[in-house]
Formats: C-alpha cells, sequence, structure tokens
C-alpha cells in the first residue's frame, strides 16, 4: 500500500493542546496571535497601515518598511523564543496518536513553528520505531540542520556523520512572496514533501486554514498532488480534512484537491481514518471503498486514552507489522476477515 501524507496547520498544534502546554502557555492560528502572545507591546509606537489582527497582514507591512527593520527584527526573536518555549503535556495528545497512527513509509509535513511534534515523536520513538517522516515547510525551533552533509535532527544533536553539533533552522515567516530555495533546509523540506505526495494514496489536511500568503505553498501542494490526474490512480486516491470549519466551507476550499466523492471532512482526530484505523489508514480505505468490505475500528484510538490504553491497542498492529512480510499489506482487520477467522 502507497503512502499516507499529512499535512499540518496551526489547528493541529492548537488540538493537540487545547487547555495550553505543560506549563499552561498556549498556541494560536494567525488571527489574533500578536495579542494571545502577550507581543502587543512590540508595535504599539508604530502606525500601521493595515487595520487587521493577522500576523500575515502585520508582519508583511513591517517587513516592507524600512522604518520598521528593529521592530521587525524583534517581533521574529520573540515569535521564535515563544514558541520554541512550548512544552509537550505529560499526558497523551493529539500529536502523540498521530504519529502512532503512521508508519515508517508515511510521511508528516507541517507549516507549524512549535516543536511539539518533535517531542512527541521523541516519546512515541519508546513505543514503535516504525514511525512517519517529518518535515516542516517553515522551520521549526525544535528542528536542527547540519548544511555540509543534508543531515537535520533535533536541535543539540550531533551530526551522525561529522559529529559537529546540528544548526538550529531558520523560520520562514509570513511574508506574501516566500523563497523556499533561499535556505537549504526548508527546501529540502520542500522537495521531500512533493515527492512524498505525488506518491501517495491518502492526503489528510489537519488544521490548515491555506492562509493568503501561502497561495504559492497550496499551489504547490496541488501540482503534486495532481501528478496523477486522469490516470486511473487518481480514482483510487482519497483526501480527508480534519477542520473545525464548516463542511460546506471546506469541499469549496479544497476542491481542487478532491476527485468526485472521494473525501471525508470530520472536526474530530479520533472520527478521522488515522483516529479509526491506526496503522491501517491505507489497507481500511481501500478495502471499504475498493472491495466493498465493511471496516471494524475496534483497533482505533478513543479520546481520553492513558498510554497504557494507548500500548496496549497497538500491541497486535505492531506485531502483526513484524511478521508481515515487506511485499504484502497488513492485515485489515475489516468486519469480514475477523469474521472469516472465527469461523476457521
Amino acid at each position: 500500500m502507497k503512502r499516507h501524507t499529512v499535512i499540518l496547520g496551526a489547528g493541529a498544534t492548537i488540538a493537540a493542546i487545547p487547555k495550553g502546554d505543560k506549563n499552561g502557555k498556549k498556541s494560536s492560528v494567525m488571527v489574533g496571535l500578536i495579542e494571545k502572545l502577550g507581543l502587543g507591546d512590540l508595535l504599539e509606537n508604530i502606525n500601521l497601515t493595515t487595520k487587521s489582527k493577522n500576523l500575515e497582514d502585520i508582519y508583511s507591512e513591517l517587513h516592507e518598511r524600512k522604518d520598521c527593520l528593529n521592530e521587525t527584527k524583534a517581533l521574529e526573536e520573540q515569535l521564535y523564543n515563544y514558541f520554541n518555549s512550548l512544552e509537550i503535556p505529560d499526558i497523551p495528545t493529539i500529536y502523540d496518536f498521530l504519529i502512532l497512527s503512521l508508519t515508517t513509509r508515511d510521511m508528516i509535513v507541517t507549516f507549524n513553528w512549535d516543536p511539539l511534534l518533535v517531542q512527541a515523536y521523541n516519546r512515541c520513538h519508546k513505543i514503535s520505531k516504525d514511525l512517519p517522516n517529518l518535515h516542516f515547510l517553515h522551520g521549526n525551533t525544535g528542528v536542527a540542520f547540519c548544511k555540509v552533509h543534508d543531515e537535520y535532527g533535533m536541535k543539540n544533536m550531533p551530526c551522525p556523520k561529522c559529529s559537529e553539533r546540528l544548526s538550529p533552522v531558520p523560520l520562514l515567516y509570513p511574508v506574501k512572496e516566500k523563497n523556499y530555495n533561499q535556505d537549504q533546509y526548508i527546501n529540502n523540506a520542500w522537495d521531500t514533501a512533493l515527492e512524498s505526495i505525488k506518491g501517495s494514496h491518502m492526503l489528510t489536511i489537519f488544521g490548515y486554514s491555506a492562509p493568503s500568503s501561502d497561495k504559492e505553498a497550496v499551489s504547490l501542494l496541488k501540482k503534486a498532488w495532481e501528478q496523477m490526474k486522469g490516470t486511473t490512480m487518481e480514482e483510487l486516491r482519497e483526501v480527508s480534512i480534519i477542520d473545525i470549519e464548516p463542511e460546506d466551507s471546506l469541499a469549496k476550499k479544497w476542491s481542487n484537491f478532491t476527485y468526485s466523492d472521494h473525501y471525508y471532512f470530520t472536526d474530530n482526530f479520533f472520527d478521522s481514518y488515522l483516529g479509526m484505523f491506526p496503522r491501517r489508514s491505507g489497507e481500511m480505505v481501500f478495502a471499504t471503498t475498493v472491495l466493498g468490505l465493511q471496516s471494524n475500528n475496534n483497533n482505533g484510538f478513543k479520546e481520553g486514552m492513558t498510554w497504557r490504553d494507548i500500548e496496549t491497542s497497538l500491541v497486535k498492529l505492531l506485531s502483526d507489522e513484524k511478521t508481515t512480510e515487506k511485499s504484502e499489506d497488513y492485515p485489515t482487520y475489516s468486519k469480514y476477515f475477523e469474521e472469516k477467522n472465527n469461523k476457521i
């Protein structure tokens, strides 16, 4: 089965820490972000042309004004420091469930600056080594990079090839025309992400609003997804959206990514393909949409699960992954196969 690629936006981080991080600090979407993070003092002496409360509009104006160079730099530093300070809560979060719902054939690409996904990955690695690849399209405060050897990892880690400490990657701030080729790490992340999307059977968009400052980004993602347009593969691809926006609004926004009725909207991770069929989302969607088999989400994640609950729910799935031949698909545990096996 081909890979499942997940695209994350700010809404995913908000879903991961709805009550704040380990220390009560909260994340936010771009609208009202400066006020919510307590950064309003930076702008109190600046007469902004824009009346928008959206960080994208405010930052874009500051970036274009030569009289605001100091304020722009200060805003960048404070944004970096704030997001860098976020710590994942001790209890399982949506990010933990997300990471454990995928395998190494899959990929998560994110526009988010915060390090929560990296922190979740680090602790989920203790449950399974078979986890998805992560790529950060706008940089990330939890990631570092070796420019000499194109290696990346968590901050303060040594490069596996030269043993030099990895360097922090820059954040790509919300200007209208971003240069994705300017930084080596971000350029590599985009190249890898687009190749992943081209080869994906499933695409999930989680909490990403496709803001106006990301028009070029959305265009690149769309072109990659449309590589199979006009082929039989297009008819088998599935798009799912996890977002709190109304369904009709989401259907219109992402219409260029969906084919016929091969899409699914939900406002809750646990009701998504990933939540209902962790580590088997591709197999289960194929079994239900193509083979017409009735699904069974008994192995799905449930809200409020403890770490022990999660590990217990994954025992059989992880065991099957170790014993299944690489050329074979993992067992789906659809109702059809469960009933068949019970009769044997």
